[in-house]
């Protein structure tokens, strides 16, 4: 009988400690998403003065309404990205230093796809996130009709 109860204690135990690590790692995995999403908020907030600046100094008219056009929304949707991660979460927003590397529109833009493309997979098909994916899917949208565009002189 002894044995039994030793067995039962046992298990119970490694299911727990199997439970935990199980929470842990979800825990892990929405602490790098929340990462994300930030790192992309900021991204945006980052992006609009060098696309300011290529807005100020082209002189391709094409470009010049495109930039224009690309500021307003990089704006709008850093700000409805912000407000929807706030609304989901119990935590300050802190803009970091993540910005584009490219100097060229074509380029800001290709890095936000992608960078919005790496945030929408770390979300997978969770629930929780459906508003921030529905943003994203604009992104990912706007960034493919934008670089297109971009090509037009």
């Amino acid at each position: 009988m002894a044995k039994i109860r030793l067995t039962e204690n046992y298990l119970k135990q490694v299911i727990l400690e199997n439970i935990k690590k199980v929470l842990n790692e979800e825990e892990v995995e929405s602490e790098a998403s929340n990462g994300k999403i930030v790192d992309l908020i900021s991204f945006l907030h980052n992006a609009q003065l060098p696309v300011r600046e290529i807005h100020w100094n082209t002189r391709n008219n094409a470009l010049h309404l495109l930039t224009d056009e690309s500021i307003d929304e990089l704006l709008d949707w850093e700000d409805r990205l912000a407000e929807t991660y706030l609304g989901s979460n119990d935590r300050e927003l802190k803009i970091n230093g993540i910005k584009p590397s490219s100097s060229e529109f074509k380029g800001i833009m290709e890095e936000l796809s992608d960078l919005a493309t790496e945030v929408k997979e770390s979300f997978g098909d969770d629930k929780k996130y459906e508003n921030i994916n529905a943003v994203l899917d604009e992104i990912l949208e706007a960034t493919k009709k934008n670089t297109y565009r971009a090509d037009f002189k």
